[in-house]
C-alpha cells in the first residue's frame, strides 16, 4: 500500500532537496529572519515548502496537509500530509551541512508512511506502514547495542524555557552515563540516524508533530520502542519522546525517572 504516495512524495522532498542544497551554498546570513519564539526561518524554507505542495497538490488534491511554515489545510480528508520542508534552519544557516526534508502521512490520525531525505548527502530514509524501514533502498534496523557505555544518545528539544531546561538536565545527566550524548539540531535526521542504527536513543519534549512524525515511523519500521518519557505509547498528542532499542529504551526510561523527567 502507499506506493504512488510514496513515490511521489520522494520526488517532492528531492525535488525541494535539490534547491536547499543549491541555495546552501549561496547561503548569505544576512538573509535570516526571525518567527514567533526567535526561531529562525528563511526564504529557503518557504521555497522548498512551496516545491512540495506543489507536487502534491497536484497529485492528491484532496489531501488535507499541516505544514510548518504555512500551517494547516482540512480538505476534510482522512489523509493529512504532515510536511517539515527544512528541518534543521538554523543548522542551515551557519553552513552546517545536517539538515533535511521531512513528509509524514495520517491516515485516520495514525502514521502509514514517513521519508526523510537529506540533501547535501543525498540520502534517503523512507517506511511505510508494516513494510518495513529503508535507506536508499537498503533495509535498516536500529542498532542492537545493549550497554549504555557504549552507546549514543542524542536529544533536541522544543521551544521555551522549560523544554530548554529539560533538554539541559538531559545533557548533564546522559553525557555522564553514555559513550557520547549529543544534539545535532535536526529532529528527522537524529530519528533516521537511529532507525539505520547509527545512535542507540532519542529524545526530545515539546517536539511539533511535523518535527517527528517521518522519523517515528521510520524508528518504528526499523525496530525501535517509541513512547513518552512516561513509558506511554506515543501519539499524535504525545507531549515528549523516548525512542531507542528495547534494552536502550528501558535504561534511558529508567534514568529519565532517576532525574524527576519521567
Amino acid at each position: 500500500m502507499y506506493e504512488l504516495e510514496l513515490k511521489i512524495s520522494q520526488q517532492a522532498a528531492r525535488k525541494a532537496g535539490h534547491f536547499l542544497k543549491k541555495e546552501f551554498f549561496l547561503w548569505d546570513s544576512k538573509k535570516i529572519n526571525y518567527k514567533k519564539g526567535n526561531e529562525r526561518v528563511t526564504w529557503c524554507d518557504k521555497g522548498a515548502e512551496k516545491i512540495i505542495l506543489q507536487i502534491l497538490n497536484k497529485n492528491f488534491p484532496s489531501y488535507s496537509r499541516l505544514s510548518e511554515e504555512s500551517g494547516s489545510k482540512d480538505r476534510d480528508s482522512d489523509y493529512i500530509w504532515i510536511i517539515d520542508p527544512l528541518d534543521g534552519t538554523t543548522n542551515f544557516t551557519v553552513h552546517h551541512p545536517l539538515f533535511s526534508v521531512s513528509i509524514a502521512l495520517l491516515y485516520k490520525n495514525n502514521l502509514v508512511l514517513g521519508l526523510t531525505y537529506s540533501p547535501i548527502t543525498d540520502e534517503m530514509y523512507w517506511a511505510t506502514k508494516n513494510q518495513g524501514a529503508y535507506k536508499d533502498g537498503q533495509k535498516i534496523k536500529v542498532s542492537n547495542v545493549s550497554d549504555f557505555k557504549k552507546s549514543v544518545v542524542t536529544y533536541c528539544h522544543g521551544s521555551g524555557p522549560n523544554n530548554r531546561k529539560k533538554a539541559h538536565k538531559l545533557y548533564e545527566h546522559f553525557h555522564n552515563i553514555c559513550h557520547h550524548c549529543r544534539h545535532f539540531g535536526s529532529t528527522s535526521m537524529e530519528l533516521a540516524m537511529l532507525a539505520s542504527g547509527d545512535t542507540e536513543a532519542f529524545m526530545v519534549s515539546g517536539a511539533r508533530l511535523w518535527d517527528v512524525a517521518a522519523g517515528i515511523i521510520l524508528a518504528q519500521e526499523a525496530g525501535a520502542k517509541v513512547s513518552d518519557w512516561q513509558g506511554q505509547k506515543w501519539n499524535i498528542e504525545s507531549k515528549s519522546i523516548l525512542v531507542g532499542n528495547k534494552k536502550i529504551h528501558a535504561l534511558c526510561q529508567k534514568e529519565l525517572k532517576k532525574i524527576k523527567l519521567a
